[in-house]
């Protein structure tokens, strides 16, 4: 567990855990044996990817949330967040757990799938009450254990909250909410919400809070907390790997709203990082904010 004590920006809480990235020449058809064409490791999860983004950029960041087993991805994981810059993490070793890991099958058009493997009953551990208080904006993932109880935490302490991926407004995790981003694809494979405009009107009914959801190669949908509808147009790319453009994503809208910065600014920064992060396969070695 690393401590270091300075004034705090964002914390980042949810899953903190390896990306096992296999890429395949195709998604095998079922029954079949397929190989790979490579396989790397990285660290991922949701809190160390737009931690990962906001640190780089300059802010201070604390990252929490499930513990890691006693094996060697916890190893890899905490070597990897220890030379973080402007980083600090809360998350210990429990032996009676293995380290949750996200296996992600990649494919030459650009798309992934993932298959995560997490313990029953991850333990996990939060950031103390002090850090919370000194913090400008949590951030907080859709996977993870005790996603509720750093909601609860935050809200103690009046603290604005970011989310990613949630849907339903009669969640703890929605009261609160600053801002909400999402997908077109994840709104319809997880949700199974396919009126994009009609979630995004109830939702913003429910939370005044901004809401983004991207659409791969087309506009963002947005509606600002003060009711505006607004769009915006990504670069024109061709993506090799879209895995952690959300995150990305995400990162931009919440370093344009720290900075103040107008919400057609932010969004257009925020684009340009996640289209960089589509052109590499795994993470991007670093996200320059493209102003």
């Amino acid at each position: 567990m690393e401590h270091t004590y300075f004034m705090i920006d964002v914390i980042c809480y949810g899953a903190l855990l390896p990306d096992q990235v296999l890429a395949l020449p195709r998604l095998p058809r079922a029954g079949e044996g397929i190989h790979t064409l490579h396989e790397q490791m990285f660290l991922g999860g949701e809190p160390c990817n737009v931690g990962g983004h906001l640190a780089r950029w300059g802010l201070h960041v604390v990252l929490a949330g499930n513990n890691l087993g006693d094996d060697p991805r916890a190893t890899f994981v905490e070597r990897e967040l220890r030379a973080r810059p402007n980083t600090t993490y809360y998350s210990r070793r429990d032996p009676l757990m293995w380290t949750p890991t996200c296996y992600i099958l990649t494919t030459p058009d650009g798309e992934r799938t993932i298959i995560a493997s997490w313990p029953q009953q991850p333990s996990f551990t939060l950031p103390p009450a002090e850090v919370v208080e000194q913090c400008r904006l949590v951030s907080v993932c859709n996977v993870g254990p005790a996603i509720d109880v750093m909601v609860d935490l935050a809200h103690s302490h009046g603290k604005p909250i970011v989310l990613a991926d949630s849907a339903d407004s009669s969640e703890l995790r929605m009261h609160g909410v600053a801002i909400l981003t999402t997908s077109r694809a994840m709104l319809a494979n997880r949700y199974q919400l396919h009126d994009v405009q009609g979630w995004i009107d109830h939702t913003w009914q429910a939370t005044r809070a901004l809401i983004v959801v991207s659409d791969g190669a087309h506009p963002l949908r947005v509606r600002t907390p003060d009711g505006r509808d607004l769009s915006a147009y990504p670069p024109a790319i061709t993506p090799v790997d879209t895995t952690g453009a959300g995150d990305a994503l995400k990162a931009g809208v919440m370093y344009g709203w720290l900075n103040g910065w107008p919400i057609e600014h932010t969004l257009d920064i925020a684009l340009k990082a996640a289209s960089q992060v589509c052109l590499y396969p795994g993470p991007c070695p670093e996200v320059a904010l493209e102003h």
